[in-house]
């Protein structure tokens, strides 16, 4: 009897480095493998990744493969992520015959998908942040500008078996992209973990019980609004509120440089993800540009850990549609200093306590969905 041939996951990072998507991967590997004795084969990028998650093992059989640069120069980054994905498209024919689990990282792997998968090869779309919408979002390229255009028609040329989305509001955007209705879609929030996280017993030293704590703990990219954040320093009152810093991304220094020695502001390496408990209220930000291209993770760790979130953004975003009920939304106008006064002026320990009491329930309801999604994963590549 041949032995079943393994589901080949294609992603940028993968643990041990600390990130979030590669994270998400990795508990779906470990999954297969635990409950359905599936085997996995994981075609990674050998790079580092500042932040974002936690360090941990990796799972199932793990391939690192050479990439060229890490470095922030614009034209570098951009011919490393073409590169990138290219790299793991040739490498992935050996496994033609395989289950084949395409995620959106790096940025142009499914437009290399679209065009060198062979035909018969049974795939997965997994998306993340989308690209190459996302240069469109950040300001890279005009939208009609011929390579955009080129990239875009490349990209949703050829529809995969499924979906893997990270809400119903990016897998509808996905499925216009893609010209198919009926395309089936399954949904992994990402951030949804089934380990618990136990709160320490002794808290971390920027905690103040008697103030209302926030926070940013995170990436600061081009898909965030930094003037959000900003808003929070200007108007927190340091009596009642303490702001926590834990910034990375192309925008964090110069929010660093802003934030440095401003009252009720606490600036800080990293928060693990077990103090990130100690946090009343978690902002989020995504810009409106950048709705259903990308979704957030840091808001559902902030669910995870009973918190509230405080979301600058579209009300039609995923974040948002998902967990309203445990948060307040700050939308993206030319508004945002005032709305942010006037929502620090009026917040209460007790409304905070209130928005909270909705995170478990909202936390659950998403772990099914997850629960539910391995299940069907499952008996696909179960099926030959």
């Amino acid at each position: 009897m041949s032995t079943p041939a393994p589901v080949v996951f294609l992603t940028r990072h993968y643990p041990p480095n600390p990130n979030i998507n590669g994270e998400s991967v990795c508990d779906l590997v470990e999954y297969l493998e635990r409950e359905h004795g599936i085997r996995s084969v994981v075609l990674c990028m050998g790079r580092s990744f500042a932040g974002g998650a936690g360090r941990r093992q990796p799972a199932g059989e793990v391939h690192r493969l050479w990439t060229p640069y890490e470095g922030n120069c614009t034209v570098l980054r951009l011919l490393t992520m073409v590169y990138d994905g290219l790299a793991l498209l040739v490498r992935a024919w050996r496994y033609r015959r395989s289950w084949t689990v395409c995620t959106t990282s790096p940025p142009l792997l499914p437009m290399w998908a679209g065009w060198l998968l062979p035909r018969r090869t049974r795939w997965l779309l997994w998306a993340f942040d989308l690209f190459p919408e996302g240069f469109y979002a950040t300001g890279w390229i005009r939208e009609r500008h011929p390579l955009y255009r080129l990239a875009l028609r490349a990209t949703y040329r050829r529809a995969p078996n499924a979906l893997i989305a990270l809400g119903p509001r990016q897998a509808e955007h996905l499925r216009q992209a893609y010209q198919k209705p009926d395309l089936p879609a399954l949904l992994l929030p990402c951030g949804v973990f089934f380990h618990t996280l136990t709160r320490p017993e002794t808290p971390p030293d920027w905690y103040d019980p008697d103030r209302i704590m926030l926070g940013y703990c995170g990436n600061v990219g081009d898909p965030h609004n930094p003037e959000f954040i900003r808003a929070a320093i200007d108007h927190l009152d340091p009596a009642r509120h303490r702001l926590i810093l834990a910034l990375y991304g192309n925008q964090a220094p110069a929010l660093k440089a802003y934030a440095q020695g401003k009252p009720g502001v606490v600036l800080l390496d990293h928060v693990p993800r077990e103090q990130l408990a100690f946090i009343g209220v978690h902002l989020v930000s995504l810009r409106r540009s950048w709705t259903h291209v990308a979704v957030p993770s840091k808001a559902v760790s902030a669910i995870a850990v009973g918190g509230a979130i405080l979301f600058c953004g579209s009300p039609d975003s995923d974040n948002w549609h998902l967990l309203q009920d445990a948060g307040w939304l700050i939308e993206e106008n030319n508004r945002i200093q005032e709305q942010m006064a006037d929502f620090l002026r009026h917040l209460t320990p007790q409304a905070v306590r209130e928005k909270q009491t909705a995170a478990p329930g909202i936390y659950q309801r998403l772990q099914t969905t997850v629960r539910q999604t391995y299940v069907q994963l499952a008996k696909m590549f179960e099926k030959e």
